[in-house]
């Protein structure tokens, strides 16, 4: 990793606290765990998937050539080791990355990995055919290839401080193979997406569409056999119905537990919780090319009519980090001065006035005759979020526009631009959902550069600002962690003024398991399940009925 900087923020931002409620019932002795997840994956190719819950499953199914653990750090996974000046791996120009790879890696079918599968995952990352979500990072790569089986070499366009952290075990990172998808022209379709062959820790058995996957331990993983034979991961779209199933003992294992429901599953008996700060931010997402919310102006009145600390108190319950834009300060690169807009209706409706946007008799504000009217979409489902769509449907009416709900099943949310998907597809006014970022770094390209707009990335504000894009190039211009500060405070005040998005809060990353439950780590970035190989149950007994 090349953010040496990092490691006291890091420190103090990542203690993790480990809370024990009491003894948890037990039952007769069995060997799977069963995890309660509240969307269901669209895919399980990691190539063409954006779904953060896709991610997670990954890490059962596939490895990378590094993994990102509970400390943000990457950490070697099919790579030997890291690659750094010292050992070689990086040159003295930063331009050619080396890796050396692990030598007993096999697909679950008993094909050897080698380094032509990195290969041919990185052009299938950048196949224009393909449906991937985001190129962010990997379009930094001029050239890669694979001198024997065991060694991977990028070349770099030019210095890329991130590029330590890409090809991870996670969506557009995971590591495919070649022998099975070789000869496609695209792998939007393949019957690879819902059967694949992954090296990692599980095999993929059965996929209920709706209802759950089940997997069973890889005899072939190159790290040896997992210490929990099988895993059951279950569809719960009502984060309701996932604490009720935690309390009845018909899962393990409720990941993720939003702020909304902390209080609720704390109270359980018998229910160890763990969490660590995160950075995964939910926020407020404006299509800034979809009148009325082109116009900053009305998006200003919007967060200045949202009473951000009602939302954090009564939603998040004070948990978490309220933080208006999408740098984390309490990992080194956010600007603490930035604070959400004061709660002011007086000041959000001379916005609106300003813009031309009048109050009729009726309470709902026209521009030449034409009503103020939007709709907000969220995950079906999703308590949290749909609880703040009312508290926003409630506050804006009440300054004069017409707000209607929209709501979807995350599958068609967030599907592809090519496969119809409303939000990369520009088809939403206001989203509300969470982005996960998929390494510490702060490059944000993917999220907000002007030329990252879908299917080229996920750029789904549709926020085009020319700026922006100078500083991000500026910004990944160098290693040195002082000189790329300046330009990410610059892109964060700039989307403070514009307001393309509206960050609510910096969820914190909490899970809920009974204690027999060993290893569980939460990780602020990627996926908890990073270390599943390794959990274990207390000897002869586990949770569960």
């Amino acid at each position: 990793m090349l953010r040496r900087f990092a490691a006291a923020a890091l420190a103090a931002a990542l203690s993790t606290a480990c809370t024990h409620l009491g003894a948890g019932q037990r039952t007769a002795p069995r060997d799977t765990v069963r995890i309660g997840l509240y969307e269901e994956p669209d895919s399980l190719n990691p190539i063409i998937s954006s779904m953060a819950f896709t991610t997670d499953v990954d890490q059962l199914i596939y490895d990378g050539l590094i993994r990102i653990d509970d400390h943000a750090h990457a950490v070697p996974d099919l790579a030997a080791a890291l690659p750094t000046r010292e050992n070689g791996g990086i040159s003295r120009d930063g331009l050619t990355i080396t890796y050396r790879l692990v030598r007993n890696a096999v697909w679950s079918d008993g094909v050897p990995l080698t380094a032509r599968d990195v290969v041919f995952t990185w052009r299938q990352i950048m196949n224009p055919a393909n449906n991937t979500p985001t190129r962010a990072g990997y379009d930094k790569i001029a050239a890669i290839d694979a001198p024997d089986p065991y060694t991977v070499r990028i070349r770099l366009k030019s210095p890329y401080p991130p590029i330590l952290f890409l090809f991870s075990s996670q969506n557009q990172g995971a590591i495919v193979p070649e022998h099975v998808l070789r000869g496609n022209a695209n792998i939007n379709r393949t019957p690879f997406n819902t059967g694949p062959i992954g090296s990692g820790p599980y095999v993929l058995r059965r996929w209920t569409h709706g209802s759950e996957m089940r997997f069973d331990a890889n005899p072939r993983y190159f790290r040896g056999v997992p210490k929990i034979a099988h895993v059951i991961v279950k569809f719960l779209s009502d984060q309701n119905t996932l604490v009720a199933q935690l309390q009845s003992h018909e899962i393990d294992f409720d990941y993720d537990v939003p702020p909304s429901q902390t209080p609720a599953v704390r109270a359980l008996p018998g229910i160890a919780l763990a969490t660590t700060s995160s950075l995964d931010w939910e926020h407020i997402n404006f299509n800034t090319q979809r009148p009325p919310l082109d116009d900053a102006r009305v998006r200003r009145a919007l967060v200045t009519a949202t009473d951000e600390t009602a939302i954090f108190a009564k939603v998040y319950h004070g948990l978490g980090r309220a933080a208006p834009v999408h740098f984390n300060p309490d990992f080194g690169w956010g600007d603490t001065a930035l604070r959400p807009y004061p709660y002011d209706l007086r000041a959000a409706g001379a916005l609106l006035d300003a813009a031309g946007w009048k109050l009729d008799g009726d309470g709902v504000r026209r521009r030449g005759g034409v009503p103020l009217a939007f709709a907000i979409s969220t995950v079906a489902g999703v308590k949290q979020r749909e609880a703040i769509e009312v508290l926003l449907q409630s506050g804006w009416r009440t300054l004069g526009a017409q707000v209607t709900v929209k709501n979807f099943p995350a599958a068609t949310l967030f599907a592809p631009r090519a496969a119809g998907g409303v939000l990369y597809g520009g088809k939403t006014d206001v989203a509300i959902f969470t982005w996960d970022n998929v390494t510490p770094d702060p490059d944000d390209q993917s999220y907000i550069a002007p030329d990252r707009l879908p299917p080229e990335g996920e750029n789904t504000s549709f926020f085009v600002d020319p700026e922006i894009g100078r500083l991000q190039a500026a910004g990944l211009a160098t290693y040195d962690v002082a000189k790329r500060r300046a330009p990410y405070r610059k892109i964060a005040d700039i989307l403070y003024r514009e307001v393309p998005e509206y960050v609510l809060d910096w969820l914190p990353e909490t899970d809920a398991y009974y204690p027999e439950l060993h290893g569980v780590k939460p990780a602020p970035v990627g996926s908890d399940l990073w270390n599943i190989a390794d959990w274990s149950f207390s000897d002869g007994t586990v949770a569960g009925g």
